[in-house]
């Protein structure tokens, strides 16, 4: 019996790992990502609406990134009921670096990105259905992300 039951659970947990994925890349901006020119990736991502500029957006980010492989970016955001924050890069390939969507109460991400040249990091926050951007020049010294 307890081998029946096992099979069963083994099965189930088989299907939830095809389907459950699938579910979740159905909202990836695949899009935004292969996008070349900014406007088009925040068009994807974000729609047709107008951003408008703040201060309220505060951006953590080295003036000059000596790895442009790894600069760390922290943003928070000041407006009450973030949805998500995106982050832009001008100076890439493909501008649009990344995509988050908050929950419940949170305002605030950390991660790190990669860099091609020095450029403006352009940050996109969504907060009750209206879009906010504040941005910050970087400076890239060696190590860019295009050798």
């Amino acid at each position: 019996m307890k081998r029946r039951t096992l099979l069963k659970a083994g099965v189930q947990a088989a299907l939830a790992g095809i389907i459950l994925p699938g579910t979740a890349l159905a909202s990836y901006p695949t899009r935004a990502f292969l996008a070349k020119e900014m406007p088009e990736a925040l068009r994807e991502v974000l729609g047709g609406a107008d951003i408008g500029e703040s201060d309220k957006i505060e951006i953590e980010a080295p003036h000059i990134a000596s790895d442009a492989n790894m600069v760390p970016v922290r943003v928070r955001s000041g407006f009450a009921n973030t949805e998500s924050i995106s982050l832009v890069v001008a100076g890439n390939e493909s501008p649009f670096t990344a995509h988050f969507r908050l929950y419940e109460s949170q305002d605030f991400v950390s991660t790190r990105i990669r860099m091609a040249d020095t450029s403006d990091l352009l940050v996109v926050v969504k907060a009750d259905g209206v879009l906010y951007a504040n941005q910050r020049p970087i400076r890239v010294g060696r190590n860019s992300c295009r050798a």
